[in-house]
This record gives C-alpha cells, sequence and structure tokens, in this order.
C-alpha cells in the first residue's frame, strides 16, 4: 500500500513538473513572437514633417481661372502739400473771378485742371503783356483746351488791363514779373533793380490780391554767375520769395524771318538743337503779334494730341524731383 501511495506522488510530481514545463514553453513562444514581430515594425522617425491637410479655401477654387474684367482707375494722385494748396487757390480764383456761383460748377471747374503725374508736361510762357487783343485770343486758346500758361507781364500793363489779368487766374494760368516797363537789370542800381521788381509785385496785390513768385528778366539778362549784379538780384528776389526764369526753348517768334508756321514747327518738335526734350521744358513766346497766336492756335491741340499737358511754370517746376526753391534759377524742370 505504501508503495502504491508513494508511486502517486511520484506521478503527481511529475506531472506538475511537465506541466509547468509546458506552460513555460508556451510563454516563452509567446514571448518570442511578440519580439520578432515588434522587430518587423519601423516606427515614425522622430523629425518626419507633418503634411498639412487641404486649405478649404484652396480645394473650394475652380479649376479654370476666369478672365479677370478690366475696371476703371482713379489717375494717380499728388499728395504733395504744394498741389492742396495750389487747388484751394484755383478755387478761390474760380470763384472770384471765373463768373461761376454755383460750388458744384465750380469744383468742376478747378477739377478740370487737376495734373496727372503720369502724363508729359510743357509749360508755355508769354512776356511783355498783357496787351488787349492778342492777350485775349491767348486766353482763347487756353479756354478753349484746358491748357494753362504763365505770363510775365511788365507793370505798367496791369492797370486797364484788370479783365484780363483777372481772366488768366480764373482759367488757372499763372502771373509772373517781367519789370516794370521791360528794365534791363544789368543797367539798373540795386535800387533801381529793387524798385522795377517789387512795384509789380505791390501793384498785383492791390489789384488782384495776387502774390508774384517768378520772375523774367528781359532780354534774360541777369549778370554773369558770381556777379555783383546776380548776387543783388538774387538777394532782392530772395527777400520776395522769387526765383529766375529762364526757358528751354525760344520760339523766336520776335525775329522777323520767322512765320507762324516756322514758330509752330519750332515749338512742337520733340528735341530741339541742343538736345533738349519737350518733356518738363519751359517754353519762350510773346503775346505781342499775331503770328504767334496763330501758331498757338495750332501747337496746343497738336501737343495735347501727343499726350502733354500744358501747365503753369510753378506747376512745371514743383512736379519735378528739385521742386520750387526761392532764389534759383530755372531753365527746365529736372
Amino acid at each position: 500500500m505504501k508503495k502504491r501511495a508513494r508511486k502517486r506522488k511520484r506521478l503527481k510530481r511529475m506531472l506538475l513538473l511537465f506541466g509547468g514545463a509546458a506552460a513555460f514553453a508556451a510563454l516563452l513562444a509567446l514571448f518570442i513572437v511578440l519580439i520578432v514581430r515588434l522587430s518587423c515594425h519601423k516606427p515614425e522617425p522622430t523629425n518626419a514633417v507633418a503634411t498639412a491637410a487641404p486649405s478649404p479655401y484652396e480645394t473650394a477654387l475652380p479649376t479654370e481661372t476666369p478672365t479677370p474684367v478690366p475696371t476703371a482707375t482713379a489717375k494717380p494722385p499728388i499728395t504733395d502739400d504744394w498741389y492742396a494748396a495750389r487747388t484751394d487757390l484755383l478755387e478761390q480764383y474760380v470763384r472770384a473771378f471765373g463768373g461761376l456761383s454755383d460750388e458744384s460748377e465750380i469744383r468742376a471747374r478747378v477739377a478740370g485742371m487737376a495734373i496727372d503725374p503720369a502724363q508729359k508736361r510743357v509749360a508755355f510762357t508769354f512776356d511783355d503783356g498783357p496787351q488787349d487783343d492778342l492777350t485775349d485770343a491767348v486766353l482763347d486758346i487756353c479756354e478753349q483746351y484746358n491748357a494753362r500758361v504763365t505770363f510775365f507781364i511788365m507793370g505798367r500793363h496791369i492797370v486797364g488791363h484788370e479783365p484780363q489779368l483777372k481772366r488768366m487766374l480764373a482759367l488757372g494760368c499763372e502771373i509772373g514779373n517781367h519789370t516794370w516797363d521791360h528794365a534791363d537789370v544789368e543797367t539798373l542800381t540795386a535800387e533801381q533793380m529793387r524798385q522795377q521788381i517789387e512795384d509789380v509785385n505791390r501793384t498785383l496785390f492791390s489789384v488782384l490780391g495776387y502774390r508774384c513768385h517768378l520772375f523774367r528778366p528781359p532780354y534774360i539778362r541777369y549778370g554773369d554767375k558770381g556777379s555783383e549784379t546776380r548776387n543783388t538780384l538774387i538777394g532782392i528776389l530772395r527777400d520776395n520769395e522769387m526765383a529766375i526764369v529762364n526757358h528751354t526753348r525760344s520760339s523766336h517768334d520776335t525775329y522777323s524771318t520767322y512765320s507762324a508756321d516756322r514758330i509752330y514747327e519750332r515749338c512742337v518738335a520733340e528735341t530741339d538743337e541742343l538736345g533738349h526734350g519737350l518733356h518738363n521744358s519751359i517754353i519762350l513766346c510773346h503775346d505781342k503779334t499775331e503770328k504767334t497766336v496763330e501758331a498757338f492756335r495750332r501747337i496746343v491741340p497738336t501737343l495735347q494730341e501727343r499726350g502733354y499737358q500744358f501747365v503753369t511754370v510753378s506747376e512745371l517746376l514743383y512736379c519735378s524731383e528739385d521742386g520750387f526753391h526761392v532764389g534759383w534759377i530755372y531753365s527746365k524742370a529736372d
């Protein structure tokens, strides 16, 4: 009996041993399988860049972009302070001398004098007036074509020609100083020079309330560089906040050999004999001969068709890179 009991115990121990070994073997096999699987899996690298999801705005775009419809754009404005002051002053002159009472008409008239900085410009000037019929004819052309010019007048012509002077300002034109009676400044004393210039300014202000800032010396004579005459003149002009205006090109309308046709051809040539172009140029004319008026009547539409704006000398200078400076001498705008 005891032998049989010992055999049963030995058998149980063997069964338990084999069972434990089998369980261990199963666990070991499972562990090996897990290791093999893990070794076959390749994780994402830590520095991988994530792909962004497509934007809903991008996916909503059509496959074909429609052709845009062109729309009208406003002309580039001039935002400088001088342009705002110039426009305000024009409005005052149009209101005072333009014969308009309706504010919308006044503003429309001034708006028609706008400057497009992207368009070519030229400044025509007329010396020695105002005259009666001839200055009126030049103003008629300016009004017809919405052109602005600069008149360098003599002081002794102011009284008696107030209507022409007022019309100049109402049309946006500019008035410059050409001495009281066409005096050659190189022959004057300092006191005489000052009187010739300041008497014109005082009379213009008393008649029109107009302040003159441009001076053109008769015969285009203002002393050699560094001379006492020029230094004296520049000092007087600085005292009066003025500058000298020479010219880029003369029309030669005072030459007896120049007809209206020759004046016209000279003024519309894109380049003169010195190589100066028309853009930003100052053209010298006189409102005292019929041939000049006849030529000017053809010059304006011709140049406007080429894209030129007719502006005053001050507008031309202020639109340039240098601008306007008291005491300077200008022959063109740079």
